[in-house]
């Protein structure tokens, strides 16, 4: 951990002193805020009871309403206000200790300049190189493999091939089939005989 000077540490203490102070007067006042409303709730929860007692209900109460959201926009607005100041007092002790952390780190010497590291030749060499070469056996294994596996691919073009004939052939039958019977002259239907209306 980095030892503060004894300004820096003396302007932190003196800035969380101050902090802490700012805290108990914004605790206070948060709980003033909060006593507020619970007595304003309460008052209009006794406004809207003594409302039900009367003839002419829904004014009542309306008014009642009008009044605790009035109270609790004061105390809204209030709880706002506190919560900017309180904002901007974190912010500025914040920056208070970034800069004290700044001016502490421009005081020390600067650290020596670093060796680079060593990277050693078999660490980075590519992992072709660390495998030993097939042998002759293999070599003709792979060979024949690959003879293998072309002989089936030009095996299966060709049955393509084939069954793309096959389904043409198909295909050409049935349209000649379909111009077959279009041809057919179509014999009407013999016409109903009209009946005659009155």
């Amino acid at each position: 951990m980095d030892r503060l000077s004894p300004v820096a540490l003396a302007s932190l203490l003196l800035a969380a002193g101050a902090a802490a102070a700012a805290d108990l007067d914004v605790r206070a006042e948060r709980e003033r805020i909060s006593r507020e409303r619970a007595a304003a709730e309460s008052r209009y929860a006794a406004d809207e009871a003594a409302c039900r007692t009367r003839f002419v209900v829904t004014a009542c109460v309306d008014e009642a309403k009008a009044r605790r959201r009035e109270a609790l926009g004061v105390l809204k607005s209030q709880e706002l206000v506190l919560d900017e100041q309180e904002r901007r007092r974190r912010a500025a002790a914040r920056l208070e200790a970034i800069e004290a952390k700044q001016r502490e780190a421009a005081a020390r010497p600067p650290l020596p300049a670093q060796p680079a590291p060593v990277i050693r030749e078999a660490a980075s060499a590519p992992a072709a190189r660390l495998q030993p070469a097939p042998s002759e056996a293999e070599r003709a294994a792979r060979a024949h493999d690959e003879a293998l596996r072309a002989q089936r691919r030009t095996e299966a073009a060709e049955q393509r091939r084939q069954q793309a004939a096959d389904d043409r052939a198909r295909i050409a039958e049935r349209e000649a089939q379909r111009r077959a019977k279009a041809k057919k002259p179509v014999t009407p239907l013999p016409s109903r005989p009209e009946i005659p209306r009155d």
